[in-house]
């Protein structure tokens, strides 16, 4: 129930600054409105403000604006404040409008969301015996910086390494709420190809402890509870489950744990499967920290750019044919689903995963497919191109049509997302 009260939320959220978008433009380039609505199906209530009828509407699913002339013809307004009456500039501001007031709210849900809550710093999350991180480094160790640049990402940390090494690498750490500097000499690793330091860095640590053991799995067969905390692997410290799997991947299968106040040796899983599949492990909260506003503001439009370029991608892979759409593409059901998995994530991932979300609409409307608003921009600039415009009659058959097909589309992909969540 929560998390279709928040698809509701959000996407009437959505839809109603995008239509408010085109609502806003109409008005100051002196088109003619006949009615705002938020949502769809009959209205629930209504008010009349000089020529435009607001409404509320029983399904909260959205939201539209009904321009003067845009799909039937006008009765008592002039031609030139109908949609299709204005000059062809004008229509393209308003076809325009929608899509930017997408966008900008995409920016300043993350601007506000970096700014406000923070972002989560990165931590040692395991080391790897007998690499130089280990020497220097400590698991649970907050990651500042690395060579000189602040880190907020892990990837942050793996691109500085990449571009320092071999040289010696500066971190700089906090440690027990201790600042500390130290320095690591990256190592060349022939089977992955790069330079190395011998550590994981992970916004939050899972622990060598079991949340969960799942009855009849491999680790329930071993005789594994939760509350289980391995302490030790082969006879070497584990400080985190990552720690674990190293010395998992070097051999080891047996290890020491700690049980009320016992300690007893048990057996470890022989595959991968088994040691990450059949059971949970607990995890640290991450550590959000607020970055300087104009760090914050860099980092925010490094996200949003990283979000344009996936959304080019992937309609450039779904062209060339090399990205299934069933992995691209979904439909109101699995927004459903992500957007419950990121209110589980906490309040950062949700308002990110809303802008993202804010952002692919403004994009997908910008493509010049009938009945989205690129399409709308198109005819628009063909006419000023041209000179000459096409009949409403033609442009209005043509975006009916447009609709038809993507009502279709949207069926298809409602009934794969359900097949994918429930099949």
């Amino acid at each position: 129930m929560i998390t279709l009260l928040v698809f509701a939320g959000t996407i009437l959220v959505l839809v109603g600054v995008h239509e408010g978008g085109h609502f806003l433009a109409a008005k100051a380039l002196g088109i003619a409105v006949e009615e705002f609505a938020l949502g769809f199906g009959p209205a629930i209530w209504t008010r009349r403000r000089g020529e435009t009828r607001y409404s509320v509407r029983a399904f909260p699913l959205g939201g539209f604006v009904r321009l003067a002339g845009e799909s039937a013809p006008a009765e008592g307004v002039p031609g030139e404040r109908t949609y299709y009456g204005a000059t062809a500039w004008k229509r393209f501001v308003l076809s325009l409008a929608g899509p930017a007031a997408n966008a900008l709210l995409a920016v300043v849900v993350v601007v506000g969301a970096v700014l406000g809550l923070g972002l989560p710093r990165p931590q040692v999350a395991g080391l790897v015996p007998g690499r130089p991180a280990a020497e220097a480094l400590a698991v649970g160790d907050v990651v500042l910086a690395v060579g000189g640049q602040s880190a907020w990402a892990t990837g942050d940390v793996g691109a500085a390494i990449r571009a320092i090494a071999p040289d010696p690498v500066s971190f700089r750490i906090r440690r027990g709420g201790e600042e500390l500097e130290v320095i690591v000499r990256p190592l060349y690793d022939p089977a992955e190809g790069r330079y190395l330091v011998g550590a994981y860095f992970l916004p939050q640590i899972l622990l060598p402890e079991l949340q969960g053991v799942e009855p009849g799995g491999g680790w329930s067969r071993l005789g594994y509870l939760p509350g289980d905390r391995i302490v030790e692997a082969c006879g070497e410290e584990v400080r985190s489950f990552l720690d674990l799997y190293v010395r998992w991947e070097a051999g080891c299968r047996e290890a020491l744990v700690a049980r009320a106040g016992e300690r007893r040796v048990f057996p470890l899983p022989d595959s991968l499967q088994g040691l990450a599949g059949d059971a949970s492990f607990r995890a640290t909260p991450p550590i959000y920290e607020r970055p300087p506003a104009g760090e914050g503001i860099a980092l925010s439009f490094g996200e949003l750019g990283r979000a344009v370029a996936g959304f080019v991608a992937t309609i450039r892979g779904l062209l060339t044919r090399s990205v299934p759409p069933g992995e691209a593409v979904s439909g109101p059901v699995g927004i459903a689903f992500l957007l419950g998995q990121g209110v589980q994530a906490g309040p950062l991932a949700f308002l990110l995963l809303v802008a993202l979300i804010s952002l692919n609409l403004a994009l997908f409307n910008l493509i010049p497919f009938p009945a989205l608003d690129g399409s709308r921009m198109a005819f628009a600039l063909y006419e000023m191109a041209a000179r000459r415009r096409v009949s409403p009659r033609v442009e209005m058959a043509v975006h009916a049509a447009g609709f038809a097909i993507l009502l279709g589309v949207l069926l298809l992909i409602t009934l794969q997302d359900l097949r994918r969540l429930f099949g």
